[in-house]
């Protein structure tokens, strides 16, 4: 069992690794921010902390994980809707470092977690036909918005919780799956995505500093992390919600 804290983001063993020129303001402003997303309902949903100790039965499962195909299936698209509000190249270099690696040089992120689910028993028509959950669909909708609306401080924002989020997340389903009985080859998806969350995390926080310089420009980057993470708890209630009611009527 792998915890995702503070620590992670700071290892010189990162997959990408902190700038140390950063300024000790901005440094301290990005780890409170990292702290508070940590601490979040959203990422300490009782849902998910109940998957990272028990997992679930199978078609439960299937849910959970439909879901989540459904709700990182185009976040690379709406990443790089955020090149198209800024006009700095290191900030677009960032951007587009985290899409690419989405992308993959052969076989997307996509790709390798649609093998994933074949693996665990889902099958192509039943991840072709699934109709995702309505807090799902808010998700995808907000995150669009988020991304692509100036000021480039709430996107950011939003972008820094994702990964924050998702890097602690992807921990907690590897827990999970490590209770269902998945072996570590059909794990692979997740464990490799420990590593790369955290250093898109990094890849931003080396970037953010010149735009946070003033009290308003902080206020706004930390409403864009509370915009996102009030997203992704309407995503967990709403999965929830339908397993609670799976097991109700199983």
């Amino acid at each position: 069992m792998m915890a995702i804290s503070q620590d992670t983001f700071k290892a010189n063993t990162a997959y990408v690794m902190r700038d140390p020129d950063v300024g000790q303001s901005a440094q301290e402003f990005m780890d409170e921010q990292i702290e508070f997303t940590l601490q979040h309902r959203a990422t300490t949903h009782p849902f998910l902390e109940t998957y990272a100790k028990n997992g679930l039965p199978k078609e439960a499962s299937k849910v959970l994980y439909l879901e989540t195909l459904h709700y990182f299936k185009y976040l690379p698209f709406y990443v790089c809707g955020i090149s198209t509000i800024t006009r700095d190249e290191a900030m677009l270099r960032a951007i587009a470092f985290n899409a690419r690696d989405e992308l993959g040089q052969l076989k997307s992120h996509a790709d390798i977690y649609h093998e994933f689910l074949l693996k665990k028993g889902i099958s192509e028509e039943e991840i072709t036909h699934y109709q995702c959950l309505p807090g799902t669909r808010a998700l995808n909708d907000g995150i669009r918005a988020l991304y692509s609306t100036p000021p480039l401080q709430k996107a950011m924002g939003a972008l820094f919780a994702d990964e924050a989020m998702s890097a602690s997340m992807v921990s907690k389903y590897n827990d999970g799956l490590i209770r269902e009985g998945l072996s570590e080859r059909d794990r692979g998806f997740w464990t490799l995505h420990m590593q790369v969350e955290v250093g898109h995390s990094n890849a931003i926080f080396n970037v953010m500093e010149k735009h946070l310089q003033t009290q308003q420009e902080r206020q706004t980057f930390i409403e864009g992390i509370h915009q996102y993470l009030h997203l992704m708890e309407m995503y967990w209630d709403g999965i929830a919600a339908k397993i609670k009611g799976m097991a109700h009527h199983g």
